[in-house]
């Protein structure tokens, strides 16, 4: 039988919050040690071209833009999937001409019983 407690995770078992990860549990932050390294060093205060402070993150973004704006197809396809989502792919299978064939099996149970 579960109670409230069992179904907690550890201080040291924490589920991935993929937030700052100041916040996550040991497991997870030595798990994503490069991830964390990355995500600290991108919210980090630096000086733009002009001298005014500005996040990594939005000189990596303006760069990216500039690229894809001049024509940089790597760049432009990154843009366009980190805003519009990957284009799904295609699902091929080696069967020729054959169509897959699928088989599903559904059992029905009944759930209840009656004690006399």
């Amino acid at each position: 039988m579960l109670t409230e407690n069992s179904t907690k995770f550890s201080k040291d078992n924490q589920p991935d919050r993929r937030g700052d990860p100041l916040e996550a549990g040991q497991a997870n932050a030595d798990k994503h040690l490069l991830s964390n390294a990355l995500r600290l060093a991108l919210h980090r205060e630096v000086k733009d071209a002009d001298g005014k402070p500005t996040k990594r993150l939005n000189m990596i973004a303006e760069k990216l833009a500039r690229a894809a704006e001049g024509g940089d197809l790597p760049a432009i396809k990154e843009v366009f999937d980190r805003t519009e989502g990957k284009a799904p792919q295609a699902i091929t299978h080696e069967g020729g001409d054959k169509p897959i064939d699928h088989h599903w099996q559904v059992e029905f149970v009944n759930a209840t019983t009656e004690s006399k």
